[in-house]
């Protein structure tokens, strides 16, 4: 059967969101697969690898683990899911293809399960991570915002306090007094 018009374009499109569903449904059930807890875990290092590997911490950054969580030899991870979701951070995870982690990771990859865990914690840091107006930028930028507001109310009142001497007395050396 062969359609056309408008009717093949709702077939298209129907089929196209139903596609959509499905791979969205794929990824959210990835990242629901694996232990958040056990994840943290992980990353942090309180659980050792089962394969011996290093923990995240290590090398990356997390926002919300405090200081500790500050390692600068790898990126910081904060945005690595938000970046590139469920199925994006288990394929990384699943790689490891950067040259510096080869070394680490070649011969103690990463389990399964453990991609998963770390899967599921990457997804609720993410959940947890501030809104971009309360980053450190955004303060600043507040911050700085209302200094300037301040002065610039002060000043107005300042302004009209010093001119209005200043414009009579520059009328009375005119002789432009009314």
């Amino acid at each position: 059967m062969e359609t056309s018009g408008w009717r093949a374009e709702l077939y298209r499109l129907t089929l196209a969101l139903a596609f959509l569903a499905l791979v969205l449904s794929s990824s959210v059930a990835l990242a629901a697969t694996g232990d958040a807890n056990r994840g943290e875990q992980l990353f942090t290092g309180s659980q050792a690898m089962a394969n011996g590997g290093s923990p995240c911490i290590a090398c990356h950054a997390l926002a919300g683990l405090g200081t500790a969580g500050t390692a600068s030899y790898g990126p910081d991870l904060s945005g690595l899911y938000a970046d590139y979701e469920a199925e994006g951070v288990a394929a990384v995870l699943e790689s490891l293809a950067f040259p510096s982690m080869e070394a680490i990771y070649t011969n103690r990859p990463l389990t399964e399960e453990e991609r998963l865990d770390l899967t599921a914690f990457f997804a609720q840091s993410a959940e947890k991570q501030p809104p971009a107006s309360q980053s450190l930028a955004g303060l600043i930028l507040l911050g700085v915002i209302i200094v300037f507001t301040l002065v610039g109310l002060s000043g107005l009142r300042r302004f009209k306090g010093a001119r209005r001497p200043l414009v009579e007395q520059a009328k009375k050396q005119r002789g432009v007094m009314q």
